[in-house]
């Protein structure tokens, strides 16, 4: 057996804490653990009462004398004690009843031990854990979501509260180049969307601030009445407390998560960590946005592009220009109002030439000089100008009857060959300034604008230049024709006088002879000038069946005295887009058929058939004759310009028929070539050959 000295020697050396109480908590017994761990002196002890004074919850005590009386068995029974110096401790007793020999209950010994270290860890685990799951699921609501100013925000917001107290959540994003701050706001009634309030300068807003600093910003009192950047466009007066901590990617800070709340103090430096653990998921999603939103604009871009040189291609006059250029640039960079100027230099004046929008006939009215205005500014400079502002720019143009609206302007130069020629202007509703992507953006439509402008100026001039040359061409063939048909009046009036000595004659037919040569040289040289100015936009579909033969109708007339019979295998009809000068292509080749053919029956082979080359429908036309043929060696020499390959002074000729018609080819779109009738036989014949492209009615 154990004597008493034992037992209170091994109560005396336990760590756990040991007491005998009533049931309503009067102390009968306590060891020294139970002093120490309580704080308290033995003798202080004494006079408390354990449910009244020492535990912090008496429900909690009753609740446990309320399952011993009912016989339970208590073990690690969780209830907290006020420390003698106020703190408390969080315990874990097991409890049992004490009976005397007669089964009376005379109190409750209680083994007890401190577990507050342990709460603290399991506290601590479990609060970390919620904090990862929190974390979690903001992860996911970023990465869910490719826009953060969609519901992203707000769901970031509505987990974010659960960790941090705020009032008003809000985003700063730098645009691309960092020009701006889009300043988003989560603070909605429901709670489930965001939305964008504007834009503000980089220069002194809180982004910049965070760029310098590289750190969080916490104010604690008056924070809503800094003089950030982006207090102007919402309302922070109220707020006395405010967090910021900067979004960054790759080093670079592109944007600012920032939390308001009314009370004072209301942030520190561990609230800033939690904040900034969630600005590092913000800004991955706002990296991945910005390179979508990179893509998406490239792409667009690049379609707009496409569409408006498609339209520029279609376009005649500049204000066909202009309005292509319009309508593009509109489905990439938004504008309200859109105006082109024109500069004239040597007057220095700049004048509108279109406008878009509710002030156009404004704008149109209002001519300027090069001297003043961002207009003029931008022309002289060659730079793109941006104004968040422009009517409170000092430098602006006040245009009469269009009202101060504090509109966002861009100002592009449009530059030619020669320098600026003109200046492209957009304009925004207040608030909604040109970011640096709507400059490059804008630069390649100016671009655009500046080229199909100056090949309309250019086309325009070699239109004019045409149209002199035809009339110098027509004058000069004119009076050289009147000249020779003159001289030829003169020279016929002297051969016929029967005074003229034979030998005279002779060299006065030779004389009628060259300048009978001469006035077809002046029709051929007529005719290739018409060719070179021919515009391929004037062609109509034109039958060359009947072409052939309204052409081989009138072929024995020219040649009277010869027998001239010709073979035609044609179509009902083979259309092609030409014009009347077709016929001189057959003219041409029927003519040397006939004039180079030393028989005097002469007999040629038409034949008209349509084929397929290069997966286009083509009209193929075939002249074989059966003269003397052309020598394979002479072929490529054929269609050069004054080459005649077996001079004859008995056929007139200037060289120029067959340059005439590979000229009339090539403009028609098609070739020609000659070939043997008869394969490896030249003398046996001669066949030219022509293709022309089918006429899309006729395929």
């Amino acid at each position: 057996m154990i004597s008493d000295t034992e037992k209170e020697s091994l109560l005396a050396g336990l760590s756990d804490g040991v007491f005998v109480c009533t049931k309503d908590g009067g102390v009968l017994y306590s060891n020294p653990a139970f002093s120490s761990i309580l704080g308290y002196s033995p003798d202080e002890l004494k006079d408390k009462n354990i449910a009244k004074d020492l535990v912090q919850r008496n429900l909690e005590w009753r609740a446990m004398i309320s399952l011993l009386e009912q016989g339970s068995l208590v073990e690690d029974y969780e209830i907290k004690f006020r420390r003698a110096d106020g703190g408390i401790i969080c315990a874990s007793v097991s409890a049992s009843n004490l009976r005397d020999q007669q089964g009376v209950l005379i109190g409750i010994a209680v083994v007890l031990r401190d577990i507050t270290t342990r709460k603290g860890f399991e506290n601590e685990l479990r609060d970390k854990a919620y904090r990862i799951d929190l974390m979690n699921k903001i992860a996911k609501a970023s990465a869910t979501e490719t826009d953060v100013r969609k519901k992203a925000l707000a769901n970031i917001s509505s987990e974010l509260r659960k960790l941090m107290n705020f009032e008003l959540l809000t985003l700063g994003i730098t645009e691309e180049k960092g020009r701006h701050v889009e300043v988003i706001v989560s603070d909605l009634a429901d709670g489930t969307s965001t939305k964008s309030i504007g834009f503000v300068t980089l220069e002194g807003s809180i982004v910049e601030k965070l760029k310098f600093t590289g750190g969080p910003l916490i104010v604690g009192r008056d924070a809503g009445k800094r003089p950030f950047a982006e207090m102007t466009v919402m309302d922070t007066s109220s707020y006395s407390s405010m967090l910021c901590v900067p979004l960054a990617i790759r080093g670079r800070t592109v944007g600012s998560l920032n939390i308001y709340h009314s009370k004072p103090n209301e942030y520190n430096v561990n609230s800033s960590e939690i904040l900034q653990t969630v600005a590092d998921q913000v800004a991955g999603l706002i990296d991945n946005m910005v390179l979508l939103d990179s893509l998406e604009k490239k792409i667009k871009l690049q379609d707009a592009l496409v569409s408006t040189g498609v339209e520029l291609q279609k376009a005649i006059t500049n204000q066909q220009i202009y309005a292509a250029i319009a309508n593009s640039l509109h489905e990439v960079i938004h504008y309200t109002e859109l105006s082109f100027y024109m500069v004239d230099w040597p007057k220095r004046t700049i004048y509108p030439v279109y406008a878009s929008g509710s002030f156009a006939d404004e704008v149109m009215a209002a001519a300027g000089s090069i001297d003043e205005g961002v207009v003029g500014i931008v022309a002289r400079s060659g730079k793109a100008e941006f104004m968040d502002d422009v009517d409170a720019d000092p430098r602006s143009y006040q245009i009469p009857g269009v009202p101060d609206e504090h509109s966002s302007m861009l100002a592009i130069p449009l530059s030619g060959t020669e320098g600026v020629i003109g200046v492209l202007e957009l304009y925004r509703p207040r608030g909604k300034v040109f970011t640096v992507s709507d400059l490059e953006a804008g630069k390649l439509f100016a671009q655009q604008a500046s080229i199909a402008l100056s090949n309309a100026q250019t086309m325009l001039k070699l239109q004019e230049a045409k149209k002199e040359i035809e009339l110098l061409n027509d004058l000069m063939f004119h009076d050289i024709n009147n000249f020779n048909f003159a001289t030829l009046n003169y020279i016929q009036m002297i051969a016929s006088s029967k005074d003229v000595p034979a030998e005279h004659k002779m060299h006065l037919e030779k004389s009628l002879h060259l300048i009978r040569q001469t006035a077809e040289l002046i029709e051929n040289v007529k005719k290739l000038t018409k060719i070179g100015v021919m515009n391929t936009q004037d062609f109509v579909p034109m039958d060359l069946a009947q072409v052939l033969k309204k052409v081989v109708s009138g072929l024995e007339n020219s040649f009277p005295g010869r027998s001239v019979s010709v073979n035609m295998n044609l179509p009902e009809s083979c259309n092609v887009l030409a014009n009347n000068l077709v016929e001189e292509l057959f003219v041409n080749l029927l003519s040397n058929s006939v004039k180079y053919d030393p028989n005097q029956e002469i007999e040629i082979d038409i034949l008209c058939e349509k084929v397929v080359e290069d997966g286009k429908n083509v009209w193929k036309v075939a002249i074989s004759d059966r003269g003397n043929g052309i020598p394979d060696d002479k072929k490529s020499m054929l269609f050069q310009k004054y080459v005649r390959l077996k001079p004859d002074p008995k056929i007139s000729g200037t060289g120029l028929g067959l340059s005439i018609c590979r000229a009339l080819t090539d403009k028609f779109g098609g070739r020609i070539w000659v070939e043997d009738r008869v394969p490896g036989k030249s003398e046996l014949g001669a066949r030219f050959c022509v293709m022309l492209p089918a006429a899309k009615e006729a395929q």
